[in-house]
């Protein structure tokens, strides 16, 4: 373990002014429990695909043909598919047998679109059954229906185009969700969240909000090379809480040391509020490489080691994450609405209103 060196800063504690941060969900990096309560994140790419048939030996066969192109589950009956939906949903696909006992699948389907209505639902048919699944497509509860039996190819293209089609209704709700973010801005934020530590003039001799904002300004919308990144520093308020302000201050500043040599000399970063730094980084390569060089930086901190009132405590470094491309916002507020509320200081009263 490396030793880090502390100091011993005055009281950094902010006496937060109004701010007007405002921010969805995407983070990586450690988190703290004690912090902040965690869920699971949704998956980025959903490729689960549900199969429902009354007949064994066909789910067996679906399952090996194509567990090694999608997430297959199945179910045996319309009853157990709920029951599956709703235990290991969402799923992007759910493909029904249309003749089985009890609940046939156009009502098994009807039953999904009520309780998961951006599921793609799919039925499978015979030919003595297109006169109902036709009914079914016209009435508007099917994306498609596939005849048995169907071809493999057929069935993988069938089971990619209702990938397509469920990730491009969750765009869809992603977008409207940021326009009326934009549109009706929350106006009650965490205060205690607010940096007032302009001009350099907090422990960390960071630039303030009102220097990350004039170099932001004239980047939205056109700079393509340009990514905001927030650094939330997690176990700081309970090292706060804890062992003091001192010890806090002493933490923090360590971590912004260890950020500021991490970071290229070119790139520029923010005491953005009391627990958040901002950094604004030039990079002319794919998000895809800008999101792995940000992990590894917030995996690469280890502990520190805090002088608290004569006894050494050795606290981790632990820093969750976000980023976002500049050409994508056209303003401040807009980019920011697209951060998780736990990384840009937004209150938990404000995130439940607005749901």
């Amino acid at each position: 373990m490396d030793q880090v060196s502390v100091s011993s800063p005055a009281r950094w504690r902010a006496s937060a002014t109004g701010g007007t941060v405002s921010p969805s969900r995407l983070a990586f990096g450690s988190t703290n429990a004690s912090d902040r309560k965690t869920s699971a994140p949704e998956s980025v790419v959903n490729e689960k695909v549900l199969f429902v048939d009354d007949e064994p030996l066909v789910l067996d066969a679906l399952r090996r043909m194509l567990r090694d192109k999608f997430e297959i589950h199945t179910a045996d009956s319309g009853a157990k598919g709920l029951e599956v939906a709703q235990q290991d949903g969402p799923f992007a696909v759910v493909i029904s047998d249309m003749r089985m006992p009890g609940m046939n699948g156009a009502e098994f389907l009807a039953r999904i679109r009520k309780d998961a209505p951006d599921t793609v639902r799919m039925l499978l048919t015979g030919f003595t059954d297109l006169d109902a699944a036709i009914a079914a497509v016209n009435e508007g509860n099917i994306f498609r229906f596939l005849t048995k039996p169907c071809r493999k190819d057929e069935l993988v293209g069938a089971i990619h185009l209702g990938l397509a089609q469920y990730g491009s209704t969750l765009a869809g709700k992603e977008t409207a969700k940021k326009a009326h973010a934009v549109e009706h801005p929350p106006v009650d934020w965490d205060s205690s969240e607010v940096c007032e530590w302009d001009h350099c003039k907090g422990p960390t001799g960071l630039p303030g909000p009102t220097q990350a904002k004039e170099v932001l300004a004239p980047l939205f919308g056109a700079d393509h090379q340009t990514y905001v990144i927030l650094f939330r520093l997690t176990v700081l308020q309970t090292i706060e809480e804890r062992y003091g302000e001192e010890a806090a201050g002493d933490y923090l500043i360590n971590a912004a040391h260890f950020l500021t040599q991490s970071l290229r000399s070119d790139d520029r970063l923010f005491h953005w509020g009391r627990y958040v730094l901002m950094a604004v980084v030039r990079r002319s390569v794919s998000p895809v490489a800008v999101r792995m060089e940000v992990a590894r930086l917030t995996s690469a901190p280890g502990d520190q080691v805090l002088d608290v009132h004569g006894r050494s405590i050795m606290v981790a470094t632990s820093i969750d994450c976000d980023f976002k491309p500049v050409f994508e916002f056209h303003n401040l507020n807009e980019m920011l609405a697209a951060f998780d509320p736990h990384l840009s200081g937004r209150s938990e009263t404000a995130t439940a209103r607005e749901h």
